[in-house]
């Protein structure tokens, strides 16, 4: 007995050989489901709305008046914002404003001696030697911070300056929104009620 052997085609249905355009439109909906799947994923990664500020910009720094949208170009976004004062060392009167428990910002005053320059080589203040410095010479700043001469004199202290300074924590502001900050703010602590509250008493 002699077998003999033939290549057998796979089975084609007979629905889809005698139409052939319903196979079609279903490849081509799948790939535009997949296209789609691809876009929504893309888009949920890079088209979601940036984080927004949902805290009021204060108007004023532990108590130093300020105006908002001087303060505004340095605070980030977040959903709370908060201030600490310390006036625990004599001298000196600090605040840190934080966003969401992360300190962002510090606004101070001491009293101290020395011309801005020296005053400005405090790695603490943000600024150094080399900073812009108004014509003046009692402002000098940059991006992330600035410090001001306060126009504000203490009998008891004929020697020693009292000195503002703001600084930030990261780079967000430029240098001309430092300079009107720090600006504002020293003019803010050289009115006659917060002078008063700075002058120190005698030892």
């Amino acid at each position: 007995m002699t077998f003999s052997f033939r290549e057998i085609a796979p089975s084609t249905s007979g629905d889809a050989l005698k139409h052939p355009e319903r196979t079609g439109g279903r490849g081509r909906r799948g790939t535009l489901a997949l296209a789609g799947a691809l876009l929504l994923a893309v888009c949920s990664a890079s088209c979601s709305s940036p984080p927004k500020k949902e805290y009021e910009t204060p108007d004023a720094l532990c108590g130093v008046s300020v105006d908002p949208g001087l303060v505004a170009p340095f605070l980030p976004a977040g959903e709370k914002i908060s201030m600490q004062p310390d006036n625990s060392i004599q001298g000196w009167m600090l605040c840190d404003v934080g966003v969401d428990g992360t300190r962002v910002l510090s606004a101070n005053t001491k009293w101290g001696e020395g011309s801005l320059r020296e005053v400005a080589g405090d790695p603490l203040n943000g600024v150094d030697v080399n900073s812009t410095t108004t014509p003046d010479k009692r402002y000098t700043y940059t991006r992330l911070g600035g410090i001001g001469l306060v126009d504000c004199q203490d009998p008891e202290r004929p020697d020693q300056q009292l000195i503002a300074s703001v600084r930030v924590m990261k780079k967000s502001g430029s240098e001309a929104e430092m300079k009107k900050l720090i600006t504002a703010y020293t003019k803010s602590v050289a009115t006659p009620e917060e002078c008063a509250r700075r002058k120190l008493t005698s030892p």
